[in-house]
């Protein structure tokens, strides 16, 4: 069984996530938590909607609310509607989003220091690349 695929991307995947509600407990948050802070903060000024989340974490649309609505009582986020047909709910980050930022790249790096602990640089991108492969192959 420890040479199925899918089985190590499972077992993989979990572990990881084990280890970074552990780290992120520190800060009070949990790893989809975290997953749409860095979402935010890579689209830079460009406006997020809560639909775009959901398409991102590919989670439904009541897990997404729930996990903004726990950002937003923590201070790390603000919500509100906005635009021409007053639907769309947008996401913004607050100030208190980007205090914790330094702390979450620093927890975000030892994740990938324990993912490709024993591996070379060539081996790790190598992977990166069989890991975007069978991304395509299952999307």
């Amino acid at each position: 069984m420890m040479s199925d695929v899918g089985f190590l991307l499972k077992v993989i995947q979990e572990n990881a996530e084990r280890h970074a509600n552990q780290i992120f407990k520190t800060v009070d948050l949990t790893s989809s938590q975290v997953r749409v802070l860095k979402l935010l903060r890579s689209r830079g000024s460009e406006r997020t909607t809560q639909k775009d989340i959901e398409h991102y974490l590919k989670v439904s649309h009541p897990t997404v609310v729930g996990i903004l609505q726990r950002l937003e009582q923590k201070g790390f986020i603000r919500t509100e509607f906005d635009g021409p047909d007053k639907r769309d709910k947008y996401v913004y980050r607050t100030k208190k989003e980007e205090e914790l930022f330094e702390q979450m790249k620093s927890h975000h790096d030892a994740m990938e220091r324990l993912l490709t602990n024993g591996l070379t640089q060539e081996q790790v991108v190598q992977l990166k690349e069989l890991l975007k492969t069978v991304y395509e192959n299952v999307k």
